[in-house]
């Protein structure tokens, strides 16, 4: 069985050109490449609007939804698709991939896709509010290898390279032990640093106890 030859992905922060880099893939492809293409989002997506995936810069392409946790009900719908075209499609496309939970199985079924001999495309956060790795992302960006694609954004505070989206809540940082999940744009998230960005409760790194009281480790005894 002809395996697929490419796993292109685009990762990074929000405001970074994700989305419009793939949108542009898309685009160059199905134009100059004369592929089939399917697209397709989690439904947990709804900033974009419905059987949408949309780029910043208003660039937009129709996109099959999946449930983030069943993503394995793509099949069915890309055989209807194929079918109604009279076709088989050469290039699988997916818009935030950071929404695919590493339990759900959205990694085998892109190993899947590829064994199957598709071509795959995807975007997707790198990290999440926490400032920790999102969901199938960093999964798919081992899988990819070199044909990882990292896009940069900028601080809203100084210009420096934003790593981190910052959730904001009603004016102030969100705390740590907020829901990792929460659907927004730029009234909700904003682009930081390592300096700027800030999360109210976040665990002090070696220490096993979420309270806000420091530890003292016990000092190793000299040897007498």
């Amino acid at each position: 069985m002809a395996r697929g030859r490419v796993l292109r992905l685009f990762i990074g922060n929000m405001a970074s050109g994700k989305t419009r880099h793939l949108l542009t893939e898309i685009d160059t492809l199905r134009k100059y490449g004369n592929k089939k293409i399917a697209v397709f989002k989690p439904r947990t997506d709804t900033r974009s609007g419905m059987n949408c995936i949309k780029s910043r810069r208003g660039d937009e392409d129709a996109a099959e939804e999946i449930l983030a946790t069943h993503p394995h009900e793509l099949w069915p719908l890309l055989r209807s698709k194929e079918a109604a075209a009279g076709c088989r499609f050469q290039v699988i496309a997916f818009d935030e991939i950071q929404f695919f939970p590493r339990n759900s199985g959205f990694f085998q079924l892109v190993k899947s896709l590829l064994e199957d001999g598709y071509d795959v495309l995807a975007s997707g956060l790198a990290f999440d509010f926490r400032g920790e790795p999102f969901g199938s992302t960093p999964d798919l960006a081992m899988l990819a290898e070199d044909r990882c694609m990292w896009m940069t954004a900028y601080c809203t505070r100084c210009g420096s390279r934003a790593l981190y989206p910052q959730r904001i809540i009603d004016g102030v940082p969100a705390h740590y032990n907020s829901p990792q999940i929460l659907v927004g744009g730029d009234e909700t998230y904003e682009p930081r640093c390592d300096d700027h960005f800030t999360l109210p409760g976040r665990p002090l790194a070696g220490y096993d106890d979420p309270s806000p009281q420091i530890r003292i480790w016990p000092q190793p005894t000299e040897a007498i």
